[in-house]
């Protein structure tokens, strides 16, 4: 159930507590303004949604979706918002959710005639560690044994290399998908991380994974 305190609030200091939502302490705030925000705006956005659905050929449940989708960027995203810049925050934000609605509109329709559909889920995170070996090969006992061989040989090439080289190779090797590049959100985590450009981490991924070949040539077949 939503707080009158809430609902009284200022859409301003709403968008304060969504910022705040990795703050344990606030959980329960932001949770509530999100849901104050989505009451506030639903009708003027799902109208704006059926309009601009419309012009894409996409039906008025399609429009609910991008709406939807609009309210869960808007949530993940919400510091993108500058408050500051708005004397009316309600009217400013009101575009800025016609503007992330827009993007939706366009995903849902390419995702729908598939045109350039990402094969990630956007949930992709950076790898630290090299993951266990799922349990899934236990009814296969030689493949089980070539992965485990497989990954201690790779471990032992990453040990000759430094932190940043093991995470951006490991990172690489689980997300990577033939032929597209990983998701820039991923990426400029990754550099974030490590502190290094694009070039540099390129050139790290080059350097690892010619010394785990070479280790694989060597010592993989010494271990089988």
């Amino acid at each position: 159930m939503i707080s009158e305190l809430y609902i009284k609030e200022s859409t301003k200091d709403l968008i304060q507590y969504l910022n705040w939502r990795t703050d344990p302490d606030y959980k329960e705030a932001s949770q509530q303004a999100f849901i104050v925000i989505c009451s506030r705006f639903r009708e003027v956005l799902t109208k704006k949604c059926e309009v601009i659905a419309k012009r894409k050929g996409l039906s008025s449940t399609d429009a609910i979706e991008i709406a939807e989708n609009t309210f869960k960027r808007l949530y993940k995203y919400s510091n993108k918002f500058d408050t500051d810049r708005h004397n009316d925050c309600d009217i400013g934000l009101k575009y800025y959710l016609f503007a992330i609605a827009q993007r939706e509109c366009i995903k849902l329709y390419c995702k729908k005639n598939g045109i350039g559909v990402s094969p990630y889920t956007g949930d992709e995170e950076i790898i630290t560690e090299f993951p266990k070996i799922s349990d899934d090969y236990e009814s296969n006992p030689v493949t089980r044994k070539q992965l485990e061989i497989e990954r201690e040989v790779i471990q032992m090439a990453l040990d000759r290399h430094s932190w940043k080289h093991q995470v951006i190779y490991l990172t690489y090797k689980f997300h990577k998908i033939e032929n597209h590049k990983l998701p820039r959100k991923l990426l400029q985590e990754l550099r974030d991380m490590l502190g290094l450009g694009q070039n540099t981490v390129n050139a790290y991924l080059k350097e690892i994974t010619d010394t785990i070949n070479d280790y694989l040539k060597i010592y993989g077949k010494q271990k089988k």
